[in-house]
């Protein structure tokens, strides 16, 4: 993830963070800065050295301090974009573990729908948080939802053929 914010004493600053390893970088009008430590970047001003102290990431908020100033570089996670996330997740849990359910449309639960619908938990969550629009948010989280279900009862009809072919053979 790229973000651009124009200071108005430094100039153009270019935070990057890497979405799989976390890592961080930080360039000044186009210059990279030296990094310190894992969240600090010096920046050398003719003869002053500069401390860029980076808090937070992608997900949490992350800000940037410079001369006690600090910087919003990305918001961090509201309440309505977990839940949106997590709906998927909830629905699959229940339905894959209520016998009751199941009998209308197997689903997959447990570890195997546990892990399907946390995955596309954690996808829906970077991709709506991208998004501006509330109503675009819900509608890829509704997609997302119904994804991760259907994957989830793809699978549970399969074991259920699976089963009752097995049971046929005996």
């Amino acid at each position: 993830m790229k973000i651009v914010i124009n200071d108005e004493k430094y100039g153009e600053i270019t935070y990057e963070e890497s979405f799989w390893s976390g890592k961080k970088s930080l360039s000044v009008n186009g210059t990279p800065l030296a990094k310190v430590a894992k969240t600090q970047f010096n920046y050398v001003d003719g003869e002053e050295k500069k401390a860029f102290i980076v808090q937070g990431n992608y997900l949490k908020g992350a800000k940037l301090i410079i001369d006690g100033r600090t910087t919003q570089l990305y918001p961090p996670v509201k309440w309505y974009e977990i839940v949106l996330s997590v709906i998927g997740f909830v629905l699959v849990l229940v339905w894959g573990n209520s016998v009751t359910l199941c009998e209308i449309l197997p689903v997959v639960g447990g570890a195997i729908g546990g892990i399907i619908s946390a995955l596309f938990a954690i996808c829906n969550l970077f991709i709506i948080k991208k998004v501006r629009q509330i109503w675009l948010k819900i509608l890829i989280s509704l997609g997302m939802c119904a994804a991760s279900f259907l994957i989830c009862m793809g699978i549970g009809f399969g074991i259920v053929a699976a089963a009752q072919q097995i049971v046929e053979n005996i």
